[in-house]
Order: C-alpha cells, then sequence, then structure tokens
C-alpha cells in the first residue's frame, strides 16, 4: 500500500491521541474513544488508490469511533464507505440499523449522516471510501442499505467479499488502466449485493424498493444491449411494466433516463481510461448501447456540460 502510517514511534500515553488525528485525516472527521483491552494500544493504516476508491487496511486494537452531526456539519463530505472485516468484530450503526461484522462480513455506512464504528476487540479490516454519486449511479437508495450485515452464507455476498478481499494486493501495482477497471467493478458488484440484500422483511414498501434495485441491477448488466427496453427490464423481475414504471416515477425518474445515465457514465469511464484509448468515441458509444453517434453526443455535452472529444483528451493527458 502507497501510504502506511503506525502508532508504535510514538509514546504510549500520546498514541490514542494520534490515532485519532491519523484516521480524521484518512477518512472524515471523526470522535474517538478507546475500550478496555489487556494490550496497550496500537494501531496502524495503510492505504491507496485504486481508481475512484480509497482502499485501506486498518489493524488496531479496541476503540469506538463516531461521525456527529456537528462534524457533518463542520466538514460535509459527500462519500460513503465500506468496510469488510477481516479480523475480530465490528459493530457499525446507522440510520437506526446495526451491523454486526464477522470476518468476511462487509457493510456500507454514508459520511453525510451519523454513524458509529465499534470495535470491542483486537481487529483487522479493509475500509473502501469513495464519492457517494459512484453509488447512487449503481443503487439510487443508499440511505435505505446502509448498516446492513452483508454475510459471507448467501450465494450473491459471498463472491462480492472475496472480490473486495482480493483487491489489495492488486493495489500495490498502482496500474491506472487496471486500477479503474477493478474498482469500477467493485461498485457494480457492490450493487449488486446491496440490491440483492434489501427487503428481506417481507414489507410493501421494502419489496418496491427490492424491485426498484433488483432493476437498477439489470438495466447495469444489461446497458451495453442497444435494443434494452423497458418491457423486457420489468418482465426479468417478474412485475408488470406499469407497476415499475410507477415505482420509478416514485424515486423521481424514468426507466429511460436510469439508463442513459449509466450508459453515460460507462462512456464516461471508458473516454477517460488509457485501456480504451485506441478506441474511436464513436466505437465506445456503440459499444455501451448508444445507436447513434448524434445521440450520444447530444446526451453527453447535455449531461456532463463537455463534449466526449475534450473528455478523451483529458483521459490521453492522465496517461
Amino acid at each position: 500500500m502507497s501510504i502506511a502510517v503506525t502508532t508504535d514511534s510514538v509514546s504510549a500515553k500520546e498514541r490514542f491521541d494520534f490515532w485519532h488525528e491519523v484516521i480524521c485525516t484518512a477518512f472524515v472527521r471523526l470522535e474517538a474513544e478507546t475500550l478496555p483491552s489487556e494490550l496497550p494500544f496500537r494501531a496502524e493504516i495503510a492505504s491507496a488508490d485504486l481508481g475512484p476508491l480509497t482502499l485501506s487496511r486498518v489493524r488496531a486494537e479496541p476503540h469506538a469511533v463516531q461521525r456527529s452531526t456537528r462534524f457533518i456539519n463542520e466538514e460535509p463530505r459527500d462519500e460513503v464507505l465500506v468496510s469488510v472485516q477481516l479480523r475480530g468484530n465490528a459493530v457499525i450503526q446507522q440510520d437506526d440499523r446495526q451491523a454486526v461484522l464477522d470476518p468476511g462480513d462487509f457493510a456500507l455506512y454514508d459520511a453525510t449522516r451519523p454513524y458509529d464504528l465499534i470495535m470491542r476487540e483486537q481487529f483487522e479490516m479493509l475500509v473502501f471510501q469513495f464519492d457517494r454519486q459512484f453509488l447512487m449511479e449503481r443503487c439510487p437508495s443508499p440511505e435505505r442499505l446502509t448498516a446492513m450485515r452483508m454475510s459471507t452464507d448467501t450465494t450473491v455476498t459471498a463472491p462480492v467479499s472475496v472480490f473486495l478481499r482480493s483487491l489489495e494486493p492488486l493495489a500495490l501495482r498502482q496500474e491506472s488502466a487496471v486500477s479503474r477497471q477493478l474498482a469500477t467493478s467493485a461498485l457494480d458488484l457492490l450493487g449488486v449485493a446491496l440490491a440483492d440484500r434489501f427487503g428481506d422483511d417481507g414489507s410493501p414498501n421494502a419489496k418496491r424498493t427490492k424491485h426498484f434495485l433488483r432493476a437498477c441491477t439489470y438495466m447495469n448488466a444489461y446497458a451495453s444491449d442497444p435494443d434494452l427496453t423497458p418491457a423486457r427490464i420489468a418482465s426479468s423481475i417478474g412485475v408488470s411494466l406499469r407497476y415499475l414504471q410507477a415505482i420509478f416515477k416514485e424515486h423521481g425518474m424514468t426507466m429511460n433516463e436510469y439508463l442513459i445515465k449509466r450508459r453515460l457514465a460507462r462512456c464516461r469511464d471508458d473516454l477517460l481510461s488509457p485501456s480504451t484509448a485506441a478506441s474511436t468515441i464513436t466505437e465506445i458509444a456503440h459499444k455501451n448501447g448508444f445507436k447513434t453517434s448524434a445521440h450520444f453526443w447530444s446526451r453527453f455535452t447535455q449531461a456532463y456540460g463537455v463534449s466526449p472529444k475534450q473528455v478523451k483528451q483529458a483521459g490521453s493527458t492522465r496517461t
């Protein structure tokens, strides 16, 4: 990992205050307190950028942190975090929910609202941090999915956990094109896992949200198909088209609007990526589901305020 900090070089009585400053710098502003332990406090963190993600490995003695309303107001950060437990146990609390994480489990929490992390034993975890917008593009209701335990005992979340844990050694390579592709895959998989997990209580509102998220997941998977239609999406998740259209209206969008946004976001990623530098703008547009270049150029410029050509040129200067 590219950045590493340890408390070993700090005197015992100053270690926790030092660690508090470290995690506030690495993540977001937090309140922190030590918890009972038989060992002197010790902690370390190593971090690296992985495309749009920041990946950190944290090892520490027991302690708790809180993202309070005061710190949110003083330092607003439109970001979300995902903790993947590697060793020990952790509790994440947000939005009147609580996730108890064992090794392999992961959960999402949102820096725009108060949350608590409680680690009552020596622990080790991976923390992924990224702009909230990246998740909302894939899973437009993140506030309904915070502090939900994504366990290793389900057919969907288990392989997602394995993939997230596999990213750490790959982050060491610091290859921008590969890193961006892996980060995009990680975000897509998180969206899939969250959509699959939501709605287990069977309530009508939960079912509607689960249908919404499953439709978003389906569109993410088949966005490159230029013949994808709302009727096919509704059929794929076993609901009527009218019902699904009404659900999207409740979320302030149409199905076609969401699909166009996902296609545009994928085009933007490809235009910026060194791995697709040899592809023409037309090829990128067609690869991501647009039937005509004129339609793509118009929608892209309207969405981002710059032309596809300008974005591609910006991508070429970053390699």
